[in-house]
């Protein structure tokens, strides 16, 4: 690292490394646009990633630069574009699109179709073929991949002498080099408080009351399916500790061609973060108030709440999809619009559509559209302003085929909305300029259905929308737990185990969600979460207040020490902060 300026002769320094992969990027777009736009720092901000982010950084140095002037009328400092450094080697993604891993996913996904998951025999089946498939994933280059993107990461280091790094906790070739060359850095996560607090929770609860990952138990563990609980997640540690034979030949391979450096990867952070580095801090994009209970968040986690980057409006990317959410629906009467609702659908561009699927998904579509019509054209519908059930529904929807099947007007999916859809009441999309946040932000979205991905979670929890969550791998049926537990929105696949959706099951949950007697109390309680994910100019902000004070932590320990060396910082002895819930569950009141 290099040395430090006293008194400071130039800006403070931060360098990112992070997947180009938007679920891990994105965190780091957002933080990067407040570092630039902070009103009294003077930051400059250096991007290390592969190629496909590069775009991305280019647009959010423009957004940063449009508010830098807004807000700067006359500025100490020149505005400074993030400077972005490409990484040698080959991507997270670009890596898992290999002929070996792609094969096993397609024998998974074929496993888990053909095979019952309440079954104990199926369930260890596909518990241990997930666990071998996740540690893939998690480390998916081959040696020598790694080690090409070991040695960038250290020599971008070298070039750049930032004050601090903040490091993407799945990145494992940035974490290994930072470790072996006992670099000063912080991990700035899009994960939970959970993915990094289970191990540390009191009286075995990781094991008991939190369902294993995965699996659509729910919360807390209903007592019937403890043992099934308990016996699946040590299975778990078992394969990664002692059958990840993929592992220790990368590591063997890293410590001949690095120099000795030990692998480092998402699992060591979780698990023993004080052997990596001393005073680790963990930035994570969510706070308590959007977590599940915990008893215990340990003091090295700091929760800074959804960190969103900006995106330009609807008006600005897509004219015609601004005028659309306002009121598509048209009079007889020319010039007005009625006053609409949007149900936005989007489950990500991982979850590819078969024609089932989406027939039930629009089969959903169909109740909902219906008991809206209904209350529509009612006397009492038309008086109940509260619930608003005068007020028309629409759709977006964004959605992903997989190859074999179109959407023609010979579809079944055009048999169950031909009729919506020849009055673009429902659009059916492939792809929307617009970014996601942007939709959320128009001010016209009612509800989301979204997969669960953490991103679409806490998107839009910051936009105060209730959602329908359709989760179907992984953490995403942890999102879709927080949404009930939290009251503002359900799980809607719980009875469609396995599927991404039934038809029925999902038509009843939109009803509710939208036009139940509990609608208020969803559309209320989604208002105080966004209220408080915006507190403090929200989670980005916040993470790059923290990065800044780590860098005048250690300017200060600098400045101290006699010796003009930087002493070792002693790990936080402290309690970690307790959180009570007296009966272990919220109210949905926030």
């Amino acid at each position: 690292m290099g040395s430090i300026d006293c008194p400071r002769s130039r800006p403070k320094r931060v360098l990112m490394f992070t997947n180009s992969e938007h679920g891990q990027a994105n965190v780091y777009l957002a933080t990067s646009y407040a570092l630039l736009t902070l009103p009294d720092e003077d930051v400059e901000v250096h991007f290390a990633s592969f190629d496909p982010i590069q775009k991305f950084v280019t647009t959010t140095t423009e957004h940063a630069q449009d508010e830098y002037q807004k807000s700067h009328p006359q500025p100490q400092h020149p505005f400074r574009p993030i400077n972005f450094h490409k990484l040698a080697g080959i991507s997270m993604v670009a890596a898992w699109e290999t002929p070996e891993v792609l094969n096993e996913q397609a024998s998974l996904n074929y496993l888990e179709a053909s095979q019952k998951w309440w079954t104990m025999r199926s369930q260890v089946a596909s518990i241990m073929r997930r666990m071998h498939l996740l540690l893939r994933v998690i480390l998916p280059w081959s040696g020598p991949e790694f080690v090409d993107i070991f040695w960038s990461v250290i020599d971008i280091v070298q070039n750049v002498q930032p004050d601090m790094i903040a490091v993407d906790p799945a990145f494992a070739p940035a974490l290994t080099a930072l470790r072996h060359i006992d670099a000063k850095f912080v991990v700035l996560a899009p994960n939970t408080i959970k993915d990094f607090a289970m191990p540390l929770q009191p009286n075995g609860e990781a094991l008991w009351k939190y369902p294993v990952t995965g699996k659509p138990y729910a919360y807390p563990v209903p007592g019937h399916q403890i043992v099934n609980n308990v016996f699946l997640i040590l299975l778990a540690i078992l394969i990664s500790f002692f059958f990840d034979h993929r592992r220790k030949a990368i590591q063997e391979y890293v410590r001949l061609h690095s120099d000795g450096a030990k692998l480092t990867t998402l699992n060591d952070l979780s698990l023993t973060p004080h052997l990596i580095s001393r005073n680790l801090k963990f930035l994570v994009a969510n706070t308590k108030e959007i977590e599940f209970p915990l008893r215990l968040i340990p003091g090295h986690i700091i929760p800074c709440g959804p960190m969103i980057r900006p995106a330009k409006a609807v008006g600005e990317v897509d004219p015609d999809l601004e005028s659309w959410l306002r009121g598509a629906v048209k009079t007889e009467e020319v010039g007005r619009r009625e006053q609409v609702g949007t149900v936005y659908v989007n489950l990500g561009t991982h979850m590819r559509f078969d024609e089932a699927s989406a027939v039930e998904l629009a089969r959903g579509l169909r109740i909902l559209l219906d008991h809206a019509d209904a209350m529509a054209d009612s006397v009492e519908g038309k008086l109940n302003e509260e619930k608003k059930s005068g007020r028309k529904l629409q759709v977006l929807w964004k959605l992903s085929r997989q190859p074999g099947w179109e959407m023609g007007p010979e579809s079944k999916i055009y048999e169950i909305l031909g009729k919506e859809m020849d009055e673009d009441r429902i659009r059916i999309v492939d792809w929307i300029e617009a970014e996601p946040t942007a939709v959320l932000d128009s001010g016209e979205v009612v509800c989301v259905v979204h997969h669960g991905g953490a991103n679409s979670f806490l998107e839009t929890c910051c936009a105060g929308i209730p959602q329908v969550v359709l989760p179907v791998w992984m953490d995403t049926f942890d999102f879709a737990r927080r949404a009930e537990i939290l009251n503002i929105g359900r799980w809607g696949n719980q009875i469609a185990v396995g599927r991404i959706c039934e038809g029925t099951e999902l038509g009843l949950i939109l009803v509710d969600v939208l036009l139940g007697p509990r609608s208020s109390l969803y559309a209320e309680n989604a208002r105080k979460i966004a209220g408080i994910c915006r507190e403090g100019g929200g989670g980005r902000v916040k993470a790059a207040r923290h990065i800044l004070a780590e860098i005048a932590a250690g300017e200060e320990m600098h400045q101290n020490d006699t010796e003009g060396q930087v002493e070792d910082i002693k790990v936080d002895e402290k309690e970690p902060l307790l959180i009570e819930h007296t009966n272990g569950r919220t109210n949905g009141q926030c």
